[in-house]
């Protein structure tokens, strides 16, 4: 029993924590989006960027950009928030935590993640597609650092300062998709914990005889 306990505890505060970890990242990132679609709807309308990036293509991505990264704040804060409860109750107890705190923890988890499943699958497709955006976003960016000339393609110093932009779009770009994968993992675990519990229930049901007559 204590080793089916410690298994049990293990691999639920993996799981919260992991998600814990993932929603951090995407509040961080979640915000960098929406500043670095402000900077470059800016220098779109301003008409800051350089020949070969199509300041109205950019200006454009930049919007859709900014509208991903409110959205994305929004509904990872609000998913965040009960997280970070479950998670700080499994910390305070540490690993003289009971069974039964430990099932109750997990019906709290349960409930809080039927009550935000769609939030989380809209989630999903966000950060697919803001990840395809800041990759695009991302790639437009790497266009200013180079010059392309008639006799070759040159650096200037200039040019070269847009590279720490261009590689935190790129890293954006990364978590998004990453974030993407492991929310979509998550819900096929939580989806099939929910399933086992219908299952159950019904089971149940038919067999106090409360089923449909």
């Amino acid at each position: 029993m204590n080793n089916l306990h410690n298994q049990a505890l293990i691999q639920f505060r993996t799981e919260i924590r992991q998600f814990y970890i993932v929603c951090i990242l995407n509040l961080i990132f979640a915000a960098l989006a929406m500043g670095f679609g402000i900077s470059f709807m800016i220098s779109a309308i301003l008409g800051l960027t350089a020949p070969p990036r199509p300041g109205m293509l950019i200006g454009a991505i930049a919007t859709v950009c900014f509208g991903l990264g409110l959205s994305w704040l929004l509904s990872t804060a609000r998913i965040f928030k009960g997280i970070k409860v479950i998670n700080h109750q499994l910390d305070a107890e540490g690993t003289s935590i009971t069974d039964d705190r430990i099932t109750c923890l997990i019906v709290r988890m349960l409930t809080h993640y039927r009550d935000n499943r769609k939030t989380i699958g809209k989630m999903i497709r966000g950060c697919t597609f803001g990840g395809i955006c800041f990759f695009s976003l991302g790639i437009g960016t790497s266009l200013e650092a180079i010059s392309i000339l008639s006799d070759g393609i040159t650096f200037t110093l200039n040019n070269l300062l847009v590279i720490p932009a261009m590689l935190l779009t790129l890293g954006i770009a990364v978590v998004s998709l990453l974030s993407s994968y492991y929310f979509s993992k998550f819900v096929k675990i939580w989806d099939r914990r929910l399933l086992e519990i219908d299952e159950s229930e019904c089971a149940l049901k038919k067999n106090l005889g409360l089923g449909e007559q």
